[in-house]
């Protein structure tokens, strides 16, 4: 993803703020804009709309919350993240920041590595929320033209490739609150999409994708996967069966579900054995999944 052409809005009425987070996003090739009021905001973006908004909360006239409730109102920008901006780091309000619609929140003073890592992540949330809506539109698409056609052609849905890099350089203490939103914004822009495509009819190729992605999803998300992903050096492979042998599937279904052969459904579960150590052959891998999640999750 090309992050030069991503468009990132700063609304502040600190002059010093607006130079310092445009000095921030710049040197990693973002494009700025910035607006002192809100007002001069709301102008802006029925202009140009932004990939991204760094939006203060307490600002002259229009504050930030109100703002950000007029753009989430509306058609055109309800869908561009807005991370706030604020010295406060009480509880309340943080809350009303995520109620108005914020998807995240940076405090004051501003770290470069905390700033760089939420709007990476932000603006990659959004760049595959707009793909899987594209996917969509492609899929019904298809649907159609298949019905038409009285399924005289085989469409295949084309691969997607999703860079799912999440920067989680932070602050410890900060860590929790920074992965819960991750889940929460996982949880409330992709799923749905996912979801919808599920319910659609679907050729074996394309159900096998759409549970690949889900597990690449699972893997982000899952604090679980990522653990057994660095402690273990699990491949991407290995921890789709490994998601499927924790939920009980045997290893026939297993090979179904991934379009793979039962001999390499074997070998996988061989390697996973073997990187996890498990020696001792009677020991059940499914129970050992288990307690391994207890300990790491």
């Amino acid at each position: 993803m090309e992050i030069a052409s991503k468009l990132i809005l700063i609304v502040d009425d600190n002059v010093h703020n607006l130079q310092v987070l445009g000095n921030i996003l710049q040197t990693e090739g973002y494009k700025i804009a910035v607006a002192e009021r809100g007002e001069e905001a709301l102008a802006f973006i029925k202009r140009k709309v932004p990939n991204l908004i760094l939006l203060d909360i307490v600002m002259p006239g229009l504050d930030g919350i109100e703002v950000c409730q007029r753009l989430k109102g509306e058609e055109a920008t309800r869908d561009v993240p807005i991370i706030f901006i604020s010295v406060h780091k009480d509880t309340s309000e943080k809350m009303k920041a995520f109620q108005a619609g914020g998807v995240d929140y940076i405090t004051k003073p501003f770290q470069r590595e905390e700033v760089l890592a939420r709007v990476s992540v932000h603006i990659q949330l959004q760049h595959i929320r707009e793909e899987l809506k594209r996917t969509n539109q492609e899929l019904e698409r298809r649907i159609r033209e298949r019905t038409r056609k009285l399924m005289e052609s085989n469409q295949k849905l084309e691969e997607m490739n999703i860079a799912l890099k999440v920067l989680l350089e932070k602050k410890e203490e900060s860590k929790d609150v920074f992965i819960k939103n991750l889940v929460f914004n996982v949880r409330q822009m992709i799923e749905p999409c996912l979801d919808k495509l599920k319910q659609t009819p679907l050729t074996p190729f394309q159900q096998r994708l759409i549970s690949s992605l889900e597990n690449r999803l699972e893997e982000i998300i899952s604090p679980y996967q990522r653990t057994l992903a660095e402690k273990f050096g699990l491949t991407p492979s290995e921890l789709q069966v490994l998601q499927l042998i924790r939920e009980g599937k045997m290893t026939k279904e297993i090979a179904e579900a991934l379009g793979l052969s039962k001999r390499t459904i074997d070998t996988h579960r061989h390697n996973i054995r073997r990187k996890l150590g498990i020696l001792n052959k009677n020991i059940n891998l499914r129970t050992y999944l288990e307690y391994l999640e207890r300990d790491y999750s």
